[in-house]
């Protein structure tokens, strides 16, 4: 049933990242280079975008924005890690002394990016281009609010609005291979210890589900992961989103520390965090979506019953469409056939037939 179409855009997102204090503030970044990027942005791109088996490339570009006679560094990141179906992420730094401080993380975009001719509180303006992700394609100006950049030229803001290319200048000029872009290197010194750490700053940590996370290599592994896909999804939402989305992930944060009190609390918090994942990648469009399967259930011949099964996820998933009531289930041990289930709802197919509980009403379908 894991037939490959088109990414998904099943279920409307209502989630919000584990913040780590270096994303709240900005952030200042030593210059020393490693092979071409300062190291401590080097540490930023693999805190945010590195997962084993998951390629991810960069282009750069520089270009003096504020007139101080001192290039900007421009980051675009590309692959599977980082980007979304509207397009990847343009990072914006700027030198301060010897070291560099970040400017802007700017979702959605797609090269070529450009300094424009327009000035905005001292700064040059940025253009980027749009489109994908159901955008309509176009080129967008960015102007500087006094702090930074907009964070997603998708949606329509002061700040925001349809470009001019006269006299602009490209800084990263548009490009159809991923292999034109530059792997981004290994970590190595504080950027390595940087990459065994959560997105959070364990000294800080206060809660046991915190403490285990610090002392366990492969779940601070699943929390930067974690942090990753919700900074790419997070800046696609409209404002409107916002709150449910914040109240979602601290509903997420309360199920994940009541771990620490389970008589497996390592595995709770690792399952958990897979969990989560799946959900950001299921919404956010990262992962490609199979066909759909319908059903015909009895006594709810009116209300359509779609199942979206994801094969390819750990643990494996299924969206479940009911009406228009849609949830992500997870794989759960059985006997015989498929057997997925959350708080809400339990799904148990077998041969095309399939058994379901929603919100504690029954009722079985059949496929067709």
């Amino acid at each position: 049933m894991n037939r490959s179409g088109k990414r998904s855009s099943l279920l409307k997102p209502r989630l919000i990242p584990i913040i780590a204090a270096w994303l709240l503030s900005p952030t200042v970044f030593g210059a020393e280079p490693s092979d071409s990027l300062p190291a401590d942005v080097l540490k930023l791109l693999h805190r945010q975008y590195t997962l084993p088996g998951q390629e991810t490339r960069y282009l750069s570009g520089s270009v003096d924005l504020n007139g101080d006679h001192r290039p900007e560094l421009i980051i675009h990141v590309v692959g599977p890690m980082a980007c979304g179906t509207g397009g990847c992420p343009t990072w914006v730094f700027t030198p301060k002394g010897n070291r560099y401080s970040q400017v802007a993380s700017i979702s959605v975009t797609n090269p070529p990016i450009r300094a424009a001719a327009s000035i905005s509180k001292g700064w040059r303006s940025l253009i980027v281009h749009i489109g994908g992700g159901g955008a309509k394609p176009a080129d967008i100006e960015l102007s500087f609010n006094g702090r930074s950049y907009p964070s997603n030229p998708t949606v329509s803001g002061k700040h925001i609005k349809t470009a001019t290319l006269k006299n602009s200048d490209i800084v990263i000029a548009e490009f159809s291979d991923f292999n034109a872009a530059k792997p981004i290197p290994e970590a190595t010194g504080t950027a390595k210890a940087a990459a065994e750490t959560p997105s959070f700053d364990c000294s800080k940590a206060t809660t046991k589900t915190e403490q285990l996370i610090c002392g366990d290599a492969a779940l601070a592994r699943l929390d930067r992961d974690l942090a990753s896909a919700y900074n790419r999804s997070r800046q696609q939402w409209p404002a409107e989103t916002q709150h449910s989305e914040r109240q979602s992930q601290l509903d997420w944060i309360s199920e994940r520390n009541a771990c620490a009190s389970s008589t497996h609390a390592q595995d709770c918090i690792k399952s958990s965090y897979q969990r989560r994942l799946i959900e950001l990648q299921i919404r956010g469009g990262a992962l490609e979506a199979p066909t759909p399967v319908s059903y015909q259930c009895k006594e709810q011949e009116g209300q359509p019953f779609w199942a979206s099964f994801y094969n390819q996820t750990e643990p494996r998933s299924v969206v479940l469409t009911f009406g228009n009531l849609q949830t992500i289930a997870f794989a759960v041990p059985s006997g015989s056939g498929a057997h997925y289930g959350n708080q809400n709802v339990d799904f148990w197919e077998h041969h095309g037939e399939a058994t379901v509980t929603w919100n504690g009403k029954s009722f079985t379908c059949q496929a067709h």
